[in-house]
């Protein structure tokens, strides 16, 4: 499976970035969802994209409450806060399995003059919090998020620890800056295999991690699970 953030959708008027990469690679299952207008293309918006070998399941995209933010960029310009949220559903691995997943993108608070730790933004965490809950009561879950934050974890409350998420890489820089913005957690049922973190040409890095299916406490089979981030964010 493949997440990707801020990948271009043409709203239908050509092959958007997700459904292209698709064809590419030949995973049969795509789903893209424009979350704001593009900054880098005029005819685009900014999508999550997901593609996958498994059948897509119960997918729907969540729009996080915009606190409406404006700041200047580097040249002076103004600037606005452009929408952003998370598409959360379930993978059909077959024989009654479901792997649940959420491939989200997150506000670049910092850089408005806010914080995610303030006050303000606990609704939306756990709005996330909420949804990660539901799909990891089994364990079978993993979530790929841009959270333009380090340390992810913490706003997240009782969702990872002891019986909740993992997450697969920490203090590992995952942007051209240097810092980790870009996190990767995975369910208590999911045995890490391996992780790689490797520099592209975009602002973030490519991250990839690979688990094991767990059953009845035995592996049953392995499959790569991908997040990875696109484009300035």
């Amino acid at each position: 499976m493949v997440c990707l953030q801020e990948a271009h959708d043409y709203h239908g008027r050509r092959e958007g970035q997700a459904e292209e990469l698709a064809r590419r690679v030949g995973y049969p299952h795509v789903a893209s969802f424009p979350v704001s207008v593009s900054h880098m293309a005029r005819d685009a918006s900014l999508a999550l994209g997901i593609l996958s070998r498994f059948p897509l399941d119960d997918v729907v995209f969540k729009r996080f409450p915009n606190p409406g933010l404006e700041g200047s960029g580097p040249g002076g310009g103004r600037w606005t806060l452009h929408d952003k949220g998370y598409a959360v559903g379930s993978l059909d691995l077959g024989g009654g399995r479901r792997l649940g997943f959420v491939n989200g993108h997150c506000f670049p608070l910092r850089r408005f003059g806010a914080s995610p730790t303030d006050p303000v933004f606990a609704p939306m965490w756990e709005m996330l919090a909420e949804d990660l809950r539901e799909i990891g009561r089994t364990g079978m879950a993993f979530a790929g998020v841009d959270a333009n934050y380090g340390r992810f974890g913490e706003l997240l409350g009782d969702v990872m620890g002891a019986g909740g998420y993992r997450s697969a890489f920490e203090g590992t820089p995952t942007t051209a800056k240097g810092v980790q913005n870009d996190h990767v957690l995975y369910g208590r049922a999911l045995r890490l295999l391996s992780t790689t973190v490797a520099a592209t040409e975009s602002d973030h890095a490519y991250c990839q991690v690979r688990v094991q299916v767990e059953a009845g406490g035995a592996g049953d089979g392995g499959m790569i699970l991908t997040g990875v981030s696109t484009g300035p964010s």
